[in-house]
């Protein structure tokens, strides 16, 4: 493109953390031109739209506490957008997978979107555990057993007629420590071989398809996850007769302002665990309205 020279020439001084998040912007940010509309669910808040300029062009957002809530540590960006404590990176995952449903049902109809499947619908399916090691019983249910894995969507007839197809979400950092010297495309890349790789053949001996949907915090999105969205607006193209472009515009939009709003939530959220209140009587006489005479 015209611009490119120009792009290359401003952000070759500075650091390579922040260039490479400013180059990927050419890849991302469908939430920037979206008009916002309460019906097609495209609105952000003021503060929304704010912090994903600053993660857009890896800045630290203002007015970040100095500490996490959570687990006490030192607050920054790449700590909000790891950090484990409070769940906030687990409802940013259920944020992405629940536009995904919602944009599939749109697309075919919510009979059949199924949610949470089983990887291993039948007793048979499940890989046999008898050469294990026997453990103890604590270590037992701490560990989620091979029966118990599930993807996060179900879809059926999303490839081919009749046939389901399991869909696995993950939304990843790809400026984490571990990430910073990779090309970012290729980060998306090699966690979406590794989910086909936990996962295909398992279900292809199923009769069922598998898809990972993989995308960034900042919404790259990996190209099974495309591959994905195109055919989710060519269904929707098909049931609502609107042009093809359309209907792609507005699958990327709505997957794009979901992963907007899932990454301020890690921002912006709180992590401190919910205290629980209990009567306080020093005498138990309170404890008769909980009981009849």
């Amino acid at each position: 493109m015209k611009h490119d020279a120009a792009l290359d020439a401003i952000v070759s001084p500075l650091a390579p953390a922040t260039s490479r998040a400013i180059l990927r912007g050419k890849r991302t940010g469908q939430w920037l031109s979206a008009p916002p509309s309460i019906d097609n669910g495209t609105q952000l808040s003021a503060g929304e739209f704010r912090d994903n300029l600053w993660v857009r062009y890896h800045r630290e957002p203002p007015d970040l506490p100095s500490q996490c809530d959570g687990c006490g540590g030192k607050f920054t960006l790449r700590h909000a957008l790891a950090c484990k404590k409070g769940a906030l990176v687990l409802i940013r995952h259920d944020e992405v997978r629940d536009e995904l449903a919602n944009l599939a049902a749109r697309a075919l109809t919510p009979s059949r979107v199924r949610d949470e499947p089983s990887i291993y619908p039948s007793r048979s399916c499940a890989p046999s555990t008898a050469s294990q090691q026997p453990t103890s019983p604590v270590r037992r249910n701490l560990q989620k057993t091979a029966g118990d894995e599930r993807g996060d969507i179900s879809i059926r007839g999303l490839w081919s007629r009749g046939v389901d197809c399991i869909i696995d979400v993950r939304v990843t950092d790809t400026d984490a420590k571990s990430y910073k010297d990779q090309d970012p495309s290729k980060v998306l890349a090699n966690q979406e071989r590794e989910k086909k790789r936990k996962y295909l053949n398992l279900l292809l001996d199923q009769h069922k398809h598998f898809t990972p949907f993989v995308v960034s915090v900042d919404g790259l999105i990996g190209k099974e996850a495309h591959t994905l969205v195109k055919k989710l607006a060519e269904l929707l193209a098909e049931k609502t007769g609107k042009p093809y472009s359309q209907c792609c515009n507005f699958v990327r939009t709505r997957i794009s302002i979901a992963i907007a709003r899932a990454t301020h939530l890690c921002l912006r959220g709180t992590r401190a665990p919910r205290q629980p209140r209990y009567p306080q009587w020093e005498d138990g006489a309170g404890l008769r309205l909980f009981f009849r005479n």
